[in-house]
Parts: C-alpha cells; sequence; structure tokens
C-alpha cells in the first residue's frame, strides 16, 4: 500500500478545511436589493438581518458557520427574517435602502460599520430595530444573544408600530 506524502496529507487536509468553510457562503443569500428586500419584509412583516463580514475574517466565518448557517437553514422552512450579507471589502453593486446604487464598501462605510462581524437587525425603511451584535462575543452565549436580538426585532416589528 502506498503511503501519502506529508505534504500531500497537508494539502488534502487544507482543501477539506477550506471546503467545509465555503459551505455557509452557499446557504447565506448576499445582500443585492435591499430595496425590494424592503418590500418583501413590509409585506411578510419580517425584519432583516444584515452581516457585515470580512473574506480574511475567521470570526466572520465561525460565525457564518456556526450560528448562522443553521438559523438560515431553519428560516428558510419558516421565514422570521431576511438575511442578507454584505462582504466589507467588496465593490459588489448593492441596492440600498433608499432605491440607490451603491456598493458594499461605501454601504458598509455609510452604516458605520468598521468592525465585523457585524449582524444589524433593522425594518423594512433600514431603522434599527434591536442593538447590534458586534465582533465574535462570549461564544457560550453567542446564539443566545442572536436569537434574542431576533427575537426584539420581530417583536418589535410586528406589534411595536400599533
Amino acid at each position: 500500500m502506498r503511503r501519502l506524502r506529508p505534504s500531500t496529507f497537508l494539502l488534502f487536509l487544507l482543501s477539506l478545511l477550506l471546503y467545509s468553510c465555503s459551505e455557509a457562503h452557499d446557504v447565506l443569500p448576499p445582500a443585492a436589493d435591499l430595496h425590494a428586500d424592503a418590500r418583501i419584509a413590509r409585506a411578510q412583516r419580517l425584519p432583516i438581518v444584515l452581516f457585515f463580514y470580512s473574506k480574511t475574517c475567521p470570526f466572520c466565518r465561525e460565525v457564518e458557520d456556526v450560528y448562522l448557517a443553521r438559523l438560515q437553514e431553519e428560516n428558510e422552512k419558516t421565514p422570521r427574517f431576511l438575511l442578507r450579507t454584505v462582504e466589507i471589502s467588496q465593490t459588489q453593486a448593492l441596492v440600498s435602502f433608499d432605491g440607490i446604487t451603491t456598493d458594499y464598501r461605501a454601504f458598509a462605510k455609510q452604516q458605520g460599520v468598521t468592525l465585523v462581524p457585524h449582524l444589524r437587525f433593522l425594518g423594512p425603511g433600514g431603522e434599527a430595530l434591536a442593538p447590534d451584535l458586534v465582533g465574535l462575543t462570549t461564544r457560550d452565549f453567542y446564539a443566545g444573544y442572536l436569537e434574542d436580538s431576533i427575537a426584539t426585532a420581530v417583536e418589535k416589528l410586528r406589534h411595536g408600530s400599533r
């Protein structure tokens, strides 16, 4: 039986790791037209959750893979929010809430996002519904903080404007 060279084996392990880290990108929808998303959110009374991240941020990948990918899979079965991702260093085109075309980098700057991972919980008009989650806080409580923020946003959107 032929053995793999250590360098070949390490390359194989690295490719598996990169593949597993990229899976969440297939699940999490990128922002493209927040103006159109706002119309959907308004009609369905759903908050919009924006996930600002950087491809080079290991904490962002952890938030994606460990927390957001699972939530998004559940959310596709029973929608509670619209999740959109924004890679803060990209110049990919984006239509903002006001219908103006911009790009991810300029939009993140306009939103005051400088640290990632950064989750923002917004109403259809781009108004804040819950406090932002910035950074990867205590891992033992992060899932709870995320669920609480989503619940607060849903509650405020559905019952706050009676």
